[in-house]
């Protein structure tokens, strides 16, 4: 456990040098030719950062799969899949800094950063609903536990379709298309950001609802589970609120052009996140509490 906790402090130290090293590196490109990528971002991708994120985040994912692989948790196989997509977004942030004009590096490159973290939320949405079911009582959760990880994932997706309707039309070429396409996008961030500070209400619900009913946390054996949901879905709620902040201010806003931003309020949160499971893999407090009548496994 402890060379565990270690590992992580590693991670992350290694992170924040990585973001220094954007911060200082962000050189702009001429602007007599501007290129795809800075017409994107606006500024010249960190090289040395993408390879420290992405191998951070291979580290991660590694660990990850030997946790779920030890304990033989196929359902939260989504965490460690997640993580590695990422981690190959960022190594392809290196050549998209070589090749700036490549349209297809860049989109692939976007693709496997902004759609992992949603994987991350759904390990959230699935271990809820296993904690209610498993170890407490359903009457702590206003949702049934075992439809929660169904409605906000369809949440997330249809939040996803309306960013993605918003982000072809803000590529059209006429300006009030782009204005729309910008609002639309804006919209479908808020409202996911909207849906996963509900999940943190309905955490956060059965936490009061357990402390009510006479529970010391600290001497059950699932109560490490409610810290670990409520500390991750805070770092988790970070980029989301980061994310926008960053879209209201528009193409050219100060947090947009800024890399490391991007490596502080983004990637990290979601580093940290994730790396909590690295630590306290919740199987075991599961196991350890589960009820002698469930029907979890035969329900996911």
């Amino acid at each position: 456990m402890r060379s565990m906790q270690s590992a992580n402090i590693l991670i992350i130290a290694a992170f924040l040098i990585g973001a220094a090293r954007a911060a200082n590196s962000n050189s702009t490109i001429s602007v007599e030719e501007p290129t795809i990528v800075y017409a994107v971002f606006r500024y010249d991708p960190s090289k040395a950062a993408a390879a420290v994120a992405g191998g951070l985040y291979s580290i991660a994912s590694l660990c990850l799969f030997t946790r779920l692989f030890m304990n033989k948790a196929w359902w939260g196989l989504c965490l460690p899949i997640a993580s590695t997509l990422m981690s190959v977004g960022f190594f392809l942030r290196i050549p998209m800094a070589m090749n700036p004009n490549s349209l297809s590096i860049l989109m692939v490159q976007q693709l496997l950063t902004l759609l992992p973290p949603a994987a991350y939320l759904a390990f959230n949405y699935i271990l809820y609903g296993r904690f209610i079911v498993n170890c407490v009582d359903r009457r702590y959760s206003w949702i049934k536990p075992e439809r929660v990880a169904r409605y906000f994932v369809i949440s997330d997706i249809t939040t996803f379709l309306i960013q993605g309707g918003g982000g072809g039309l803000e590529a059209s070429t006429k300006q009030t298309s782009q204005k729309l396409g910008s609002d639309i996008l804006l919209a479908g961030l808020v409202l996911q950001t909207l849906s996963f500070a509900f999940f943190m209400i309905l955490v956060a619900r059965a936490w009061h609802g357990v402390l009510r009913d006479g529970f010391v946390l600290r001497q059950e054996p699932w109560g490490p589970i409610i810290w670990l949901l409520m500390f991750s879905s805070t770092a988790y709620m970070v980029r989301c609120i980061y994310r926008v902040i960053e879209l209201g201010q528009g193409n050219g806003g100060y947090l947009v052009t800024h890399e490391i931003y991007f490596y502080l309020l983004d990637s990290l949160p979601l580093l940290i996140g994730i790396c909590t499971y690295i630590i306290y893999w919740p199987t075991r407090y599961l196991e350890e509490s589960a009820k002698p009548t469930n029907d979890m496994t035969e329900r996911y």
